[in-house]
């Protein structure tokens, strides 16, 4: 009998849109709906294009998410009212819907890679998934996402592994070998990991993904047309490529280990723009019954920056850390809830600022009392700490 891996493809792309575009939104005048370019955003169908061209046919599905919060490119302005915002209810929404896909795609597919590829407020939500797998708080285990492609991303963390800014001038963009140390307009996330498989893009001036130096002393962003920094992913010839998202995209085929041809059912690479989605029949290579086995996953590898909480009082959280990449003054959020389960109407408990020690313990008093139940802190732009039982 034939098993339902039989009609999936090896490799699954899950893309997430910037704010403004995608399933939620018209496309742009003259773009079909149905296009890759209406469901994925333009520039991350850009960066999609030549992991399709590299691996052949693949599945592709988009994030269909709010992709509010924020008004032209003022990142600046959606920091100010991060947590009360529009933006930030979209962006959860975006990642619960993230989270859910990916699981449900790896259940039916068991032998699939993923690609997460996200751009502006969609890198937002893959970065932070990536993170979520990384740690081992995803939905599943870190082999089997194979690459990540985030594109001017609002937590982008200059100094992270395989981050590549560039410099827009007189209409030319040009990789900048000095490697500034710049961050997101809401945030810098911790560093990614020399294994992990991630590619992040920034061109110097975007408010979105270099804009923790764009505040005056006024409050004001400064200068505004920076803002037009975040449209130049696009348009511009970038080291060899038609523009800078299609060189991510060209970069993490570098990253990804390649699937023997025998193992690529479906159709040829030229039919992949108008269907994405379900996988046709195995090719007459794979006699359905003989399915080519599907090598078996790698062993998870030990966590990382590893944390352990244990409750306290009625409000407090004492917490122990191991070589934190994440360490510094940083924002701690309280939940009745895990990552997976987090709601802010339901379990939310609030939010307070604590200095995180590299290594050693430090404690957290919940602005509202947790309930007896699964509990958990989220460490903003880090990860989610493993769930305890409150009592």
């Amino acid at each position: 009998m034939a098993s339902a891996d039989d009609n999936c493809l090896s490799t699954v792309v899950i893309g997430a849109a910037g704010t403004n575009q995608g399933p939620a939104h018209a496309p742009p005048p003259g773009v079909d709906r149905s296009s890759l370019v209406a469901r994925l955003g333009a520039e991350v169908a850009s960066a999609v294009a030549p992991i399709a061209d590299k691996l052949g046919p693949l599945v592709v599905t988009p994030i269909n998410y709010p992709a509010t919060g924020l008004q032209a490119f003022g990142a600046v302005n959606a920091k100010l009212t991060y947590d009360i915002s529009a933006y930030r209810i979209s962006k959860d929404i975006g990642y619960s819907r993230a989270y859910e896909e990916l699981k449900k795609q790896a259940a039916e597919c068991r032998s699939a890679k993923f690609v997460l590829v996200g751009y502006s407020q969609g890198g937002h939500i893959m970065g932070d998934l990536a993170q979520s797998v990384f740690h081992g708080n995803g939905p599943v285990d870190r082999a089997r996402v194979a690459a990540v492609v985030l594109i001017a991303e609002p937590a982008y963390n200059g100094p992270s592994p395989r981050t590549t800014e560039a410099i827009y001038s007189d209409g030319k963009l040009t990789q900048d070998q000095d490697h500034w140390r710049i961050g997101g307009g809401l945030g810098q996330r911790a560093a990614f990991h020399a294994d992990d498989p991630v590619v992040s893009i920034c061109v110097y001036g975007d408010p979105v993904c270099d804009g923790k130096d764009l505040v005056g002393q006024d409050g004001k962003l400064k200068p505004k047309d920076n803002q037009e920094m975040h449209r130049r992913y696009l348009g511009h010839a970038f080291a060899g490529s038609k523009d800078f998202a299609t060189w991510a995209g060209v970069q993490a085929t570098r990253i990804i280990h390649p699937v023997p041809p025998a193992n690529r059912p479906g159709p040829a690479p030229a039919e992949l723009p108008g269907r994405p989605g379900p996988a046709p029949a195995p090719a007459p290579a794979e006699l359905p019954g003989k399915p080519a086995p599907a090598p078996a996953p790698a062993p998870a590898p030990p966590p990382r920056e590893p944390v352990t909480i244990a409750q306290s009082d009625a409000k407090t959280v004492t917490v122990t850390v191991v070589d934190a990449a994440g360490a510094g003054s940083r924002a701690v959020r309280c939940w009745n809830a895990t990552d997976a389960t987090h709601s802010w109407k339901s379990n939310y408990l609030g939010e307070t600022r604590v200095d995180i020690p590299r290594n050693g313990t430090f404690t957290v008093t919940c602005p509202t009392p947790p309930k007896p139940g699964t509990f958990s802190l989220e460490f903003f732009n880090w990860r989610w700490s493993p769930a305890i039982q409150w009592r």
